[in-house]
């Protein structure tokens, strides 16, 4: 049992210098999306482009080796949409990213109104105004997105990027250094 124990605290140390690393690499990344919005929402599009090239391609090989017309035929179909697509995105990723910043505006458009209703439903919950201020800040924000659409395209998604990037890169430096003080107490105690 003591070095299975041992095996898990060495393990769990170098566990804990990668994660420093990737959170630090996340982290750069979020502010490197920061500093280019555009740049970095055209590369996200780029690569939803290269992985719907690569999955369509590949159900349209599986559409050729179907048993059955009916089942071929519709997987073909897919593969042909989502490899066009894929294309698409890929030469053309501005397009792509006016598409999808319509969908984010919309998005929080829709779930902020539902935030709001749900909030006034809850209303005598503690913790209802905290819900209907999130449903107005999407709202603001919806509208702030298409009020300034089509120039918002050029910082949305790559703004939405960074700040994910950028949490992520937190919380990992975070587990990290859970990690090595979950180490270094069962270190102490054996």
């Amino acid at each position: 049992m003591k070095s299975n124990e041992q095996n898990w605290l060495e393990k769990a140390k170098k566990s804990a210098g990668w994660l420093l690393v990737f959170g630090i690499v996340e982290i750069v990344a979020g502010c490197l999306s920061f500093a280019s919005p555009f740049v970095a929402g055209l590369t996200v599009m780029v690569m939803v482009g290269v992985a719907l090239l690569i999955g369509g391609g590949a159900r349209l090989l599986v559409a050729f080796m179907a048993d059955s017309f009916g089942a071929g035929a519709l997987t073909f179909l897919w593969g042909l949409i989502a490899a066009g697509t894929g294309f698409y995105l890929v030469i053309r990723p501005g397009i792509g990213l006016v598409t999808l910043t319509l969908v984010v505006a919309l998005a929080l458009f829709l779930g902020g109104i539902v935030r709001a209703l749900v909030a006034f439903k809850l209303k005598p919950v503690k913790g209802w105004g905290s819900m209907l201020f999130g449903g107005i800040l999407d709202f603001v924000f919806a509208l702030m997105i298409g009020w300034q659409f089509p120039a918002s395209s050029l910082w949305v998604v790559g703004t939405l990027v960074g700040i994910s990037l950028f949490s992520a890169g937190i919380t990992t430096i975070t587990l990290a250094g859970t990690a090595r003080k979950a180490a270094g107490l069962l270190d102490q105690t054996a």
